[in-house]
């Protein structure tokens, strides 16, 4: 299962209608799978080891991509929360990386829930 965003870049007023007719005429090589594979792979090795891809969106741009979201998972917990996401290039599976600071940004934010949480299930006395 995947999702397809598009980006509409006209106005839209308010209380008008929006009418979508869209076709879409372009490889995508790669399917989602791969796609949160690759992204798995990225997440492990540049993030943290508790952090994987998520449910990828199909971006239809001039070049579609699969945003894959960054999602920390926790031990007896499951699913935390989404730090961020990861881009896979949708026609060759070629990953776009975060920037440097994207990256170090997820990595604070799994830093600090896994404190909070490790600090509220913490015993006491």
């Amino acid at each position: 299962m995947f999702q397809i965003a598009y980006d509409y870049k006209q106005s839209w007023r308010e209380n008008e209608f929006l009418s979508v007719n869209i076709r879409f005429a372009q490889k995508v090589a790669i399917s989602s799978d791969i796609a949160r594979r690759k992204a798995n792979g990225f997440l492990a090795g540049y993030v943290t080891m508790m952090v994987s891809g998520g449910q990828p969106t199909l971006i239809l741009a001039k070049n579609p991509l699969w945003r894959v979201p960054a999602v920390l998972s926790l031990p007896n917990m499951g699913e935390v929360s989404t730090l961020g996401a990861v881009d896979i290039d949708a026609q060759t599976g070629k990953i776009i990386p975060p920037s440097s600071e994207q990256i170090n940004r997820m990595q604070e934010l799994a830093h600090a829930i896994v404190a909070h949480f490790a600090s509220s299930t913490a015993p006491t006395g």
